[in-house]
């Protein structure tokens, strides 16, 4: 802008192009714009967490629903375990000792087949429907 410019802007009454541009700088600078943008934004971050909250609860009882039906199945399955746990322990007790006896008796074969070569073995099969030979031949 020139000096004249200027100074004949300064020299003019206060007109309506004035106002204008005064109204647009207030316009930018509106509490009650910047208000309302506050708000409305407070009022979806409170809706946001409600509907959070709302979902937190809803897992808080689907784990609440859960957390029952164990419950209910452990008060159901716990006296039949406590009534039979004594006899399984007893039965893995005897599997045990008859391991261990299988295990003997392994050995117990091992350490006999050399004796087994000194028995002699009957070579023919016996009959057991015919009568045992006495030595004597019948004319």
């Amino acid at each position: 802008m020139s000096d004249t410019e200027g100074s004949r802007q300064q020299s003019q009454p206060f007109g309506q192009q004035q106002v204008n541009e005064l109204f647009a700088l207030l316009s930018d600078f509106n509490p009650v714009t910047s208000g309302a943008k506050a708000v409305d934004q407070a009022r979806r971050t409170v809706e946001s967490l409600i509907a959070a909250m709302e979902l937190f609860v809803q897992s808080m009882d689907n784990m609440n629903q859960v957390a029952s039906r164990v419950n209910r199945l452990l008060d159901d399955i716990e006296g039949p375990m406590r009534q039979v746990m004594p006899h399984v322990n007893g039965a893995l007790g005897a599997v045990n000792r008859l391991a261990d006896l299988s295990g003997a008796l392994t050995e117990l074969s091992k350490r006999l087949g050399p004796l087994m070569a000194f028995i002699p073995q009957d070579k023919r099969p016996k009959d057991t429907t015919s009568p045992p030979d006495t030595g004597q031949s019948q004319a």
